[in-house]
């Protein structure tokens, strides 16, 4: 439970602290004023004040934020702040600037992690048969399997290729499968029923073999490292558009607590296994944060779209009024898939 907390708070301070900064060193290139850099919520623990802006570390250390002049109209900074250091003052170039940098910066960092795990590692080849990762609430946690486990046999059989025993598994949903398990110098013996994933039409049990690796140049390592953010992206944008038209369900996502189980499996995994999920959620935000709703990053360049085509800006007054009722909204739905996850561990 302890390395789950730590691992949880390492992954999204980085990820906050990347966001965050992303928007601060753009707005304040731009001649933006920014008044606050605050990591975390509550009562302030630690501030300095460094070019006109505090920087804050407050005592719940999870997300962040950053107050951007002349966006919060209501913050009494508003009215010691020149005029021409507002964000809505400013031409539609720095105002876009401003905002899309904090995504930016995380899809930036994601690429540039999985570039330093394959210049480590190498390039992904295939999967051993050693246990990587196990999913919370899944059939492989209630029987009690553990990332390090490697799998040696299914009903008596072994298979040279791992691959080739995933996809047994795969075609066997619904039956119960005797798996031989190495763990450390024992050998156990542990029944198991593949679940029937009704997204992906197969049995799963709930865990993930690790890969192997192929030592690769930097260059190489890098293209790999773009190909990987790449296809990340398309598959988020793929899943996304899946949700909306109703053919994946709010009960397969994971909410805060999922997340944070799932960063706890990484964490035991090692360090470059909890830095490559680092890159894979960091690339999660960034995408998200770019969608046009209301809230995100993609919120507020969509009215800076408005702003181009009817060559006025739309109101900050009510384009606020409309962010506040989508962060209810979005509150709202963290709030269900935390229920979700609750259920989940609970049912199992």
């Amino acid at each position: 439970m302890f390395i789950t907390i730590i691992a949880f708070l390492f992954v999204f301070s980085i990820i906050t602290i990347v966001h965050e900064g992303g928007h601060l060193i753009a707005s304040k290139r731009a001649g933006i004023r920014v008044h606050e850099f605050g990591l975390g919520f509550g009562p302030t623990i630690f501030s300095t004040m460094r070019n006109g802006t505090i920087y804050k570390i407050n005592l719940l250390p999870i997300l962040g934020y950053i107050n951007i002049a002349g966006i919060n109209t209501e913050d009494p900074q508003e009215k010691e702040t020149p005029e021409n250091e507002k964000f809505y003052n400013k031409s539609l170039g720095k105002k876009v600037t401003s905002i899309i940098a904090g995504p930016l910066m995380n899809l930036l960092s994601g690429f540039l992690i999985f570039s330093l795990i394959f210049m480590i590692m190498g390039i992904p080849t295939g999967i051993s048969n050693e246990i990587s990762t196990i999913s919370p609430g899944s059939e492989a946690a209630k029987v009690g399997l553990k990332p390090g486990d490697r799998l040696l046999m299914i009903n008596g059989e072994t298979y040279s290729k791992p691959e080739d025993a995933i996809k047994f598994i795969h075609e066997n949903q619904g039956k119960e499968l005797a798996l031989k398990i190495g763990r450390n110098s024992q050998e156990l013996l542990i029944k198991a029923t593949p679940q029937y994933n009704t997204r992906l039409k197969a049995g799963l049990i709930g865990f993930a073999l690790k890969a192997t690796y192929k030592k690769v140049n930097p260059l190489v390592a890098i293209y790999s490292g773009l190909q990987q953010t790449l296809g990340l992206v398309m598959v988020i944008l793929v899943l996304f558009g899946r949700l909306l038209v109703g053919k994946l369900a709010l009960a397969d996502l994971a909410g805060p607590v999922g997340i944070a189980q799932i960063t706890g499996q990484y964490a035991q995994s090692g360090l470059l296994a909890l830095l490559g999920f680092l890159a894979f959620f960091s690339i999660n935000v960034a995408v998200l944060n770019l969608l046009p709703l209301p809230a995100l990053d993609g919120g507020r360049l969509f009215f800076l779209g408005l702003e181009f085509v009817r060559r006025k800006a739309v109101p900050i007054e009510l384009e606020n009024k409309i962010h506040s009722i989508g962060l209810f909204v979005f509150l709202g739905l963290f709030a269900l898939l935390t229920v979700n996850d609750l259920m989940r561990i609970f049912r199992h």
